[in-house]
């Protein structure tokens, strides 16, 4: 007995759930990435600093 699942009603499903969500953490994800690179920045001007 051969069970068969058709997946495109599911991955639909998957993208409408994203689609509706991801407009809530596009901020959430820009402040995390803005907080790495300015960690980054200051991580980078600090050691300068010290090495001179």
């Amino acid at each position: 007995m051969s069970f068969h699942l058709d997946m495109a009603p599911v991955y639909q499903q998957f993208a409408n759930v994203f689609g509706s969500l991801s407009p809530l953490l596009y901020p959430f994800i820009g402040g995390t990435i803005a907080l790495f690179v300015f960690g980054g920045v200051m991580f980078i001007l600090r050691s300068y600093q010290q090495g001179r």
